[in-house]
């Protein structure tokens, strides 16, 4: 009986160095793997930082000015003029269009599987919604 106790207790003590040693190693690759990980993350930063330094470089306005200077004749380039700039007054009025159609087809229905724009009070061609446009296509 004591024999089978040591034996037992020899096993236990086998499969508890097993399972630590694996344990260990498992936990010493994870370690590698993160350094590894950590190391990459930082060559990518370093990259992140240099590839910022050379948009800085690109994009400098006098450098952006010297190199429109020297294409504006292939590009066709010229300096604005101030007569260029639109106030909001001058732009165009938005199109008001109406459907005799639509605005019947709208007060006979009691809701659009839309949310009804109707239904809010708001005529949704006339401010420039995409639901009247939706639902004029959805009728034709």
């Amino acid at each position: 009986m004591k024999r089978m106790l040591d034996l037992a207790l020899l096993v236990a003590v086998l499969v508890g160095a097993i399972w630590t040693y694996q344990i260990k190693h498992e936990a010493e690759m994870l370690s590698k793997k993160r350094t590894s990980l950590q190391a990459q993350i930082a060559a990518q930063k370093r990259k992140i930082l240099l590839l910022e330094a050379d948009w800085a470089i690109e994009t400098a306005p006098g450098r952006l000015e010297i190199l429109a200077n020297r294409y504006s004749d292939q590009l066709g380039l010229a300096p604005l003029e101030s007569t260029q700039i639109s106030t909001v007054e001058e732009l165009p009025a938005m199109r008001q269009e109406r459907d005799d159609s639509l605005d019947t087809a709208n007060a006979t229905s009691s809701g659009s599987s839309l949310g009804g724009s109707r239904t809010s009070g708001i005529d949704s061609i006339l401010t420039g919604g995409i639901s009247g446009l939706i639902e004029r296509e959805q009728s034709q």
